[in-house]
């Protein structure tokens, strides 16, 4: 592996923790009602006002999910006595280990075995998975968060072998398309949902109370998160054309300048009173900021339903958080599988399935480690039926 290459898998490593953490929430539809749509930069809002326009959105987000039926496959999957190997970018991060729970949890009801390979955002270790999942003769390959076009020649000499491989949680890249053993599991349109739906909810922070006046954190480290945080500044637009709204841009590699970049902001801006955080993790600098400008009273919101976050929430010093079922996400990986062994199209993901989490709900809440590697926050363990339902299993 060349040094270049090395060089750019590391730093994407980090560029891809920003993505896994702003966009693993989402599904194949929003399992609540069609109110709860993110607004498109292109539509308009027949409610009242901006806050009710709002409030459309994230009301219906605000309950326990009822979970999308999943599409049943051409036929039933087999899998008893296979292995199947996990390589995710890195296990060491708690969504993405998240995700490899749920995913394990699927392929074990299916009658599989799960192999994790830790790639720990490292080139040599993500090759040498690969490189061993062949020799081993893997049943199938999941990689998690790790980009085809980085290590194509890997990726390569599993099919080659006939090993079925789904790339997950990444757009397309390499000109590649699905083949009988090869597929994406692609967030994209998701992650644009996402960040939709971010600038709903800090409208809805906000409330009737005064004229919404946001600051964006625009995360510039892809096409995909650029072009997503543009989605988001337009549906903020859409929801609330007459209210302010100035941005930030930043990257995963410069994230340590959040503070100033949000500081100059508020100075430039001083009537701001929510800030928009598509990625859980980036939360803290930002509050660092506030607390240096005295600015106590504005409101921050962000995805992901990572724990600290969640007792943020609890605490009173953030105002909301869209979580997600790290569990049911993993099983929809395990779909995705199935999908591509039985010879079906690969469906992305397009929707939302999350929870939004506030005063009105947090309460009800045990805010533990145990607790977000389950269903307890977001619902009950009734997909799971129908997802073996719909693999014929069941």
């Amino acid at each position: 592996m060349t040094t270049s290459l090395k060089r750019s898998l590391t730093a994407a490593g980090a560029a891809v923790v920003a993505l896994v953490l702003a966009a693993c929430g989402a599904g194949e539809n929003t399992g609540t009602t069609s109110s709860s749509a993110a607004p498109s930069a292109s539509g308009s809002s027949s409610a009242a006002s901006p806050a009710e326009a709002a409030a459309a959105i994230i009301d219906p987000l605000r309950s326990p999910i009822t979970w999308p039926e999943p599409t049943a496959l051409s036929k039933a999957v087999d899998v008893k006595g296979k292995t199947i190997w996990w390589v995710p970018i890195g296990d060491a991060v708690p969504v993405i280990h998240g995700f490899y729970e749920g995913f394990n949890q699927a392929v074990t009801a299916a009658g599989g075995t799960v192999k994790l390979c830790d790639g720990k955002f490292n080139p040599a270790d993500i090759g040498n998975c690969l490189k061993q999942a062949g020799e081993q003769e893997a049943d199938a390959v999941v990689t998690a968060f790790v980009d085809y076009a980085m290590l194509p020649a890997a990726f390569d000499a599993l099919t080659a072998k006939n090993i079925p491989v789904m790339v997950a949680g990444v757009p397309p890249t390499g000109d590649k398309t699905q083949t009988e053993n090869f597929a994406f599991f692609d967030p994209s349109a998701h992650v644009k949902r996402m960040y939709e739906t971010t600038s709903a909810a800090g409208i809805f922070a906000v409330g009737d109370s005064a004229t919404p006046n946001g600051l964006w954190l625009k995360l510039m480290d892809s096409s995909l998160t650029t072009g997503s945080s543009e989605a988001g500044i337009a549906a903020w637009k859409t929801l609330c054309p007459d209210c302010p709204l100035a941005t930030v841009e930043y990257t995963t590699a410069n994230a340590d300048k959040i503070p100033s970049a949000v500081s100059a902001a508020l100075v430039q801006n001083p009537d701001i009173n929510v800030i928009m955080v598509p990625v859980d993790s980036f939360v803290p600098p930002v509050t660092q900021a506030l607390k240096t400008a005295g600015k106590n009273d504005v409101k921050i919101v962000s995805t992901g339903g990572d724990l600290p976050n969640l007792q943020n929430v609890k605490a009173g010093t953030q105002a909301g958080d869209l979580g997600t079922p790290v569990i049911f996400t993993g099983w929809q990986y395990a779909n995705g599988l199935f999908q591509l062994l039985v010879g079906d199209e690969v469906v992305p993901d397009k929707g939302l399935t999350n929870r939004f989490f506030d005063s009105s709900n947090i309460g009800e809440l045990t805010l533990t480690p145990e607790a977000y590697l389950s269903n307890q926050w977001y619902g009950d363990d009734s997909y799971q039926a129908a997802f073996k339902s719909a693999w014929g299993l069941g």
